[in-house]
């Protein structure tokens, strides 16, 4: 699937909900003066993404109203299961291989940026620095230091959040790697905090774009399994095993 066809995809299904756009854009003080901003840089990541379909009902025990659903009215909304393999670098400090599991809605862009937008519901990493310095800017991000990522330029990827993360979960099957760029590519992730909506944007100037075949699981009884109604999650939106060179994160508070 070509880089801009994701969002193509998006607005086609759930296009009902952009009409509220405008309403998108969190209301209240900018916080801008009240966070430090700073900056991630990522290197030679491997990455999967995955787009399923979720209850919006479910999704919006989530996400404050201020954020608008991309299936705003509609029965199902589309959920976002990232992860992630990079180097690591917290404003210019640390570069060791961490590893990033991130879930999340997507939404209709609060500043029209982006080719997609999402917000945030769950975030795990592996990289104290990183998740130290996301919780100073009021983003929850939980260190976990057990998460398995195992991919050794193989056909298959196998990802575990055990405990102490909040959610349990592995996601598994089949990926290929594609050899041909797909141009840059810009992910958005938003999240509500005490001083207000923060906004983690990830900008890669150059992203290869592969497949994938893969599928979530995780306990009925936990707040994963009731926000995907099952054990099991399949993608059948969109699935992605993507690799870059690098990227930049920049989290800023948002006006």
């Amino acid at each position: 699937m070509k880089i801009h066809t994701l969002i193509l995809v998006l607005f086609l299904l759930f296009g009902c909900g952009f009409v509220m756009a405008k309403s998108a854009v969190p209301n209240g003080k900018s916080h801008a003066n009240t966070l430090q901003n700073f900056s991630v840089d990522f290197s030679n990541c491997i990455e999967s993404i995955g787009v399923g379909l979720v209850s919006t009902d479910s999704a919006r025990q989530y996400v404050p109203p201020e954020f608008i659903l991309v299936g705003e009215g509609q029965p199902v909304t589309p959920l976002v299961v990232r992860t992630a393999r990079c180097g690591i670098s917290v404003e210019g400090r640390g570069g060791g291989t961490g590893h990033i599991v991130q879930i999340g809605a997507v939404i209709v862009p609060p500043d029209f940026t982006g080719d997609i937008n999402n917000y945030t519901m769950f975030y795990y990493t592996d990289d104290l620095r990183l998740a130290l310095r996301l919780n100073v800017a009021g983003v929850f991000a939980q260190f976990d230091p057990r998460i398995v990522y195992a991919y050794d330029n193989s056909s298959t990827l196998f990802v575990r959040v055990p405990l102490p993360g909040i959610l349990m979960l592995n996601l598994t099957g089949s990926v290929t790697p594609s050899p041909v760029p797909a141009g840059s590519f810009t992910a958005n992730w938003w999240q509500k905090t005490f001083a207000g909506p923060v906004k983690m944007s990830t900008n890669v100037p150059v992203i290869f774009i592969g497949g994938a075949d893969q599928t979530l699981s995780t306990r009925a009884d936990g707040p994963l399994g009731q926000l995907i109604g099952g054990t099991t999650m399949g993608f059948p939106i969109i699935q992605q095993f993507n690799t870059f060179a690098n990227a930049q994160m920049n989290v800023s508070g948002a006006p």
